[in-house]
Parts: C-alpha cells; structure tokens; sequence
C-alpha cells in the first residue's frame, strides 16, 4: 500500500511493506523514494520515539563516505553485507536521533534488476495479507495519523541504487556530560526539503578561446582524436595506425572537377604523398571524377557480422582550460559545442559498434560507390523512390515532380502521360483562366551538364523529342517526361534552384548518411514568364546559363547564399519565413529518404572502402515547398563565385574529417611531425548525420528485401550506362 506525503514536494514517498529482501528492483525514478517495513516497532508506555524527519535522503553519498562499521543486529539482513550508522542531519547534531532512543542503520546490497512492476505488485500482495493495513479507498491519500510511529526498516530508492536501512528503537540514552539539551520539538509533519542549486561550471565561448595559439595547439589534438574515435567506434573500426618513422600513405588524384582543390586539402595533412596512375593499385586513396571501375573490383568483399555496442550519444569535449590574459580568475573550461562536431554524435541515428581489427597501412578507400547509380541516375532515382514511398505508404509525388518513364512512343506508360496532359489541358485555375501546360523531357540515361534537356509547351514537341532518338549528345536512351512545376518561386523575378550536398560512407560494411548544411542557389539569367521556352529562363544548370549574355549580371556567378536568400525573404515574402529553422529540414528529410531507399542496392558487394558526395538539386515552388529534381554524382567543385570559394573547400575538408582522417590517421612517430599549430586551425563541422544502416535501417531491410525495383539484367546495363556517360566526359575533358 503506498502512502503518499501531505507534502509532495518534498519528493519521496512511503511505502508500506514486509521483510526486505534482494528481490527488489531499482524503480527508473528521479527522485528517493521510501519503502517502509510493516513490522512496527512500538514504544513502551512511558516513552515516546518519533522519526527526525530533517534527515535529507539526498545525503546517502556523503553517509558511504564516512560511514562507521557497527555491530549487526537484524539476522534476517546479516548475511547479505556490513551496516554502517548513519548520521543524523538534525538541527542539534548528528546524535539527535539517538537522544530520541533511534538507531538507524544502512545496509549495502546489490539487488537484483527486475521490473518496476515486480515491486509493486509485491507491495499491493503484502497490503492484502495484513488486515491492520489502511483499506484500498486510502490508497494515495495523506497520512491518516501524522505521529504515526517509525517503522523498523525502510529502502531509499536513488537513481543508479538501492540502499537499504533499518531503523531500530532503543533507550534513550543519558546525556554523560553536566549540561542537558534542551529536548527537540516533535516533528509531526514532514517538512519540505530546501536543496541547494548546484553551481554551474562557468565556461568560455569558443570564439574567445580560439584566439589563443596556445589553447588552440592544446586542444585540437584532444578534440580530433576523439573525433576520430567516434566516427570509428560508428563504424565498427579499431584502426591500428602505423608506427615507422618514415611512413606516407599513398593517393592516385585523377583530372577534372577542380582536382587542383582535393590536391590542395590533401596537401594540407602532410602524411600523404602524390603516386602516378602506374601505382593506383598501391594507393591507399583514390579520388577521380567518375568511378574508376578496376579499382572498385580491387577492393575487397567484406563479411562482417556487425554487433551493437551503445546506442547513446556522445558529447566531444575538451579538458584543456583558457586562461584569459585579461583576467585573473583560474583557467576556465571551454565550451566548443559551436564546432558543431555533435551533430554527428549527439545524433537521434548514431550508434557505436563492437570494433574489427584493421590496420590503416594496408587498407584501401575508393571516392565513388558500387552501384551509384541509383541515386544519380534519373531513371533509377524515381523508380527507388518510388517503390520506397509505396512502401511507407506515401504518395511520391509530393516529393518529385509527376513523372512518367518512356521508352518510345509505343510504350503503354506513353498513354498514361497522354491522359495526364490531357487532364491538365482541360483543367482552369482559380480564376478561371486555363494555365499552361509545360513539361520537360530528360534522357533517362547518360545525361549530364543540362545534355538532352528539353522544355515542352505541347505535346507534340513531347512527341518529336521521342522520336529524335538517338540523340546527338546523349546517344540513344529512354526518356523521363516530367511535370514542369510552373508557379516557382522566384528571385527578383528570376527562377532559381538549391544546391545542396550528401554524404554516403561504406566503411567496414555500415552505409551511414550526411546531410551537409550549407548550400547555394543558382540563379536564371532571364525573367520569368512561360510563353517561351528558353532554357536561360527554366534551366538554371551552370552548364546552361553559363553560355549567356547576362551571365554573372545580377548575382557574382549567377550564385547566392542562404543568407542571402534569407534577407530576400525577410524583405518581399508576404510573411516571416526562417529558411534554416523551416524549409531547410524538409530538404534534409527528402535526402535522408533518398538514403533508406537505396540502402540495399548501393555498395552490395559491402567493398572495403568507399564514401562518395553527391550534389542534390531541389526547386521551391510558390509556396515554398521544396521539390527533388534530380541527384549528381559528379557535384561541379569550381570556385565560380566568392561564395562557393568559401563554401566548398570547407565541405570537402569536412568530408575528409569523416571517411578519410579517422581511418588514415596522422602518424604519431613521424619525422616531420608539425610543431604548432596556427591560430583558428580548428575546424568546424557542418555535416548532420541522418542515416545510419544499423540503426535506421534495420526495419527498412526486411521491407526493402522483398521489393525488386530492378532485375540483374537491368542492373548491368544501368552500370554500363554510368561507364559510356563516363567515358564521354572523360573525352571532353
């Protein structure tokens, strides 16, 4: 039966009950509780023992610490460990409760870790079997006596423990020395518990702490390494680093995409050194702008049978103390939470595995992805996501535009189109008026940089589209018709589209997804309006508008950040929008399902190792909603404005903090080890992870297992699509 005090908040609560044993279980509760046996301990007639309700339950650490050892004398507790006194918080002293002939006693007892519901159905079971026990219309009610006596034993419940103590009546013992106390007023009501606030550790901001050279060369060694720990602790990696004096890792840099700027990262970690296309097979990294495939199938087969370790988060900290040169107070810890670095630990999707042994010398990292075809490929795109939302029970198309995959002008989905455009022929707008009726035709396959992109104002250039097949560029290929969304938001009445990026790493065999927070808009270089189908009015590619006269007219590259974006929103929209806090998260969803619908078709070899950043492209329509158009393997890495040349190096370095820094770590013995370390030389991450195989994934594989998108033949001639697009670039550049 469970009495409950006349004054909650004093947090703690009595139980009634029967002989304590070690079959209790600790309750998940946040404040002591107090469980009290039945057995009565009743006073003679002459005396009167009252319980000092002042003893403060949050005090059980400090009693551990300067407990004192007693002799037992409850032989029903005494085999199961040594007592210890406890001493009394009371307002006189620490005895007050032996001067009212109470002796207290704490026994330590691990106890076994059985359900809360255990607890309670034992406590309603002892209830039943005592008829002098309060009747159950009672229950949760305020003490019915409130100088009810003591009992003789009682639990205090704590967060990470159970202590048990025992309450025993005793004479009042005789004060020996000449002057008597004054005898304490009885406490009859419980009063409530005043606990101090614990003070806050006061630290210093980043910022502040990161002009000091001499912090700076401190702490980042403290904060990568536990950086580099985590990330493989994610991944199930236990790196063994090498220890030769004159060790270099190896990396094969192939041309075009701003190859000059992976150089130029790499250069920057010292242990790394440049081998020619002769020696790609020796290399540890090798970076190109399109798969290499001989390299793929050199890396091999992994077979790891993955075991879950920890699903709690982690903080990554620093213990290394600023001390401010204009104050004089003790060195301060620093708060480097801005860093950003919790974005991955502190992540609802990370979880640490039980580690495989590697050792970093011998292993081998490829940029690209087996099978990375199926997000950038626009065919393989919309039918993964597709079936994806089919499964989830959502419709597709509030994600990508309506879209419909042809293969000529006889194919029945050809029909389906035609009864669409017809619909959207003969329907009328609010005000009546009949609205235009766009679509855009993409190859299926082998495009890339806007090839073969066609907007259409009837169906009939729909239908010499798909005649003109081969195409010149694209060669001969399917098409996807898609529904051109035709009330797009724009930008000083230009129509614009969001770049932003995505980070797949296949290490060890766990696939885990990024989402990276920054981006940039690209901008058309004509007016709005849909009586023409110019492509520098609806095609914002970089490959397209490039090629105009008003190129770099109104924005430097024809590019603008969020915060630019932002200040045009806060300046024309018809009301407040935060485009970080509400349209940018719907973004990063649409990204993360992108990642769970190819989670068992991308890397199905499990290879040893990949990671590949891919370039998303979305479009906001007049209500800001965003839309998917299509996902780039080969993300264009120029610097083509002042905003991009800030942008981008610091993704790419982010990517290596990632899939490449915590598996080829710096050797610690090396030669050339640097000295120092220059002031702010400690970067930020701005990479969220959103995915992670073992975690998220898990109840998606069963699901995703029974669902073949594609058969092994289409599979192959998808792959060898990627290979002739790949080559074709290759010869451009």
């Amino acid at each position: 039966m469970e009495f409950v005090s006349n004054s909650t908040r004093n947090s703690f609560k009595l139980y009634p009950n029967s002989t304590l044993n070690s079959n209790f279980c600790e309750l998940n509760v946040t404040t002591n509780q107090l469980v009290f046996n039945e057995n009565t301990v009743i006073p003679s007639k002459n005396e009167k023992y009252y319980y000092k309700s002042r003893i403060r339950t949050g005090l059980t650490p400090r009693i551990e610490r300067r407990g004192l050892s007693v002799e037992s004398q409850s032989g029903d507790n005494e085999a199961i460990s040594p007592r210890t006194s406890i001493p009394c918080k009371d307002y006189k002293s620490h005895t007050g409760l032996l001067d009212q002939g109470i002796h207290i006693r704490k026994i330590n007892t691990t106890l076994k870790n059985e359900t809360g519901e255990k607890l309670k159905n034992y406590l309603y079971k002892k209830q039943k079997e005592d008829k002098n026990i309060l009747t159950n219309k009672e229950i949760l009610t305020e003490l019915p006596n409130q100088t009810i006596p003591f009992r003789d034993s009682f639990l205090i419940i704590q967060k990470s423990k159970i202590s048990i103590f025992e309450l025993q009546a005793r004479r009042k013992r005789k004060c020996r020395s000449s002057l008597k106390r004054v005898d304490a007023p009885i406490i009859t009501e419980i009063p409530k518990i005043h606990r101090k606030n614990l003070q806050k550790v006061e630290k210093v901001l980043v910022k502040d702490a990161i002009r000091d050279k001499e912090w700076t060369s401190r702490s980042k060694p403290q904060i990568t390494k536990s950086f580099n720990t985590q990330i493989n602790r994610s991944n199930g990696l236990a790196i063994e680093i090498p220890i030769d004096t004159f060790f270099y890792y190896k990396y094969y840099l192939g041309k075009g995409n701003n190859s000059n700027l992976i150089k130029q990262c790499l250069s920057t970690r010292w242990w790394w050194i440049r081998v020619n296309e002769e020696e790609i097979s020796n290399a540890n990294l090798v970076w190109t702008q399109w798969k290499d495939k001989k390299t793929l199938e050199s890396l091999p087969k992994l077979s790891v049978n993955h075991e879950i370790d920890s699903k709690l988060s982690v903080t990554i900290t620093t213990n290394a103390r600023y001390n401010s040169p204009q104050s004089r107070t003790r060195p301060k810890l620093v708060d480097i939470t801005s860093l950003g670095y919790n974005l991955i630990t502190r992540s609802k999707s990370f979880i640490t595995l039980k580690p495989s042994q590697y050792k970093s010398a011998e292993m081998r990292m490829h940029n690209k992805i087996e099978h990375n075809f199926h997000l950038a490929n626009k065919k393989a795109l919309f039918y993964n996501m597709k079936s994806y939302y089919e499964i989830l029970g959502d419709d597709v198309f509030n994600v990508l535009p309506l879209t419909f995959h042809v293969k000529s002008n006889d194919d029945p989905v050809f029909l389906d189109f035609e009864r669409s455009y017809k619909f959207y022929e003969e329907s009328v707008d609010d005000q009546g008026k009949k609205p235009a009726n766009i679509w855009i035709v993409k190859p299926g396959e082998n495009s890339n940089r806007g090839n073969g992109i066609i907007v259409c104002a009837n169906i009939e250039q729909v239908k010499n589209e798909l005649q003109g097949n081969p195409h010149l560029k694209t060669g001969k290929h399917t098409f996807i018709i898609q529904k051109y969304i035709e009330k797009p938001f724009l930008v000083n009445k230009r129509k614009f589209d969001i770049r932003c990026f995505g980070l797949v790493t296949c290490l060890n065999g766990c696939l885990q997804g990024y989402f990276y927070s920054e981006g940039y808009l690209r901008t058309a270089c004509k007016q709005f309006t849909l009586q023409t189908t110019n492509k520098f009015i609806h095609l914002t590619n970089d490959a397209v508008q490039k090629y105009s006269d008003d190129y770099g007219k109104f924005e430097n590259g024809n590019k603008m950040s969020y915060n630019d974006f932002q200040r045009y929103l806060d300046n024309h929209y018809e009301r407040s929008v935060n485009f970080i806090e509400e349209i940018l998260p719907q973004i990063k969803n649409i990204v993360k399902r992108t990642f769970e619908a190819v989670l068992l078709k991308i890397d199905p070899n499990v290879r040893g190792h990949s990671f590949e950043i891919f370039g998303y492209d979305f479009l906001l329509d007049s209500d800001l909603k965003p839309w998917l158009l299509e996902v780039n393997t080969n993300p264009c890495l120029e610097l083509s404005s002042p905003h991009l040349a800030r942008i981008i190096p610091s993704m790419l370095e982010n990517a290596f903090r990632i899939a490449i820094d915590p598996v080829f770590q710096e050797p610690s013995s090396h030669f050339k080890h640097p000295v120092g370390i220059g002031i702010g030389d400690i970067p930020e991450n701005k990479f969220e992870l959103v995915f992670h195989s073992l975690n998220d994934g898990e109840m998606l594989k069963e699901k995703l297992e029974n669902r073949r998108v594609f058969d092994a033949k289409e599979i192959e001639e998808l792959s060898e699509e990627a290979d002739e697009l790949q080559e074709e670039d290759d010869e451009d550049v």
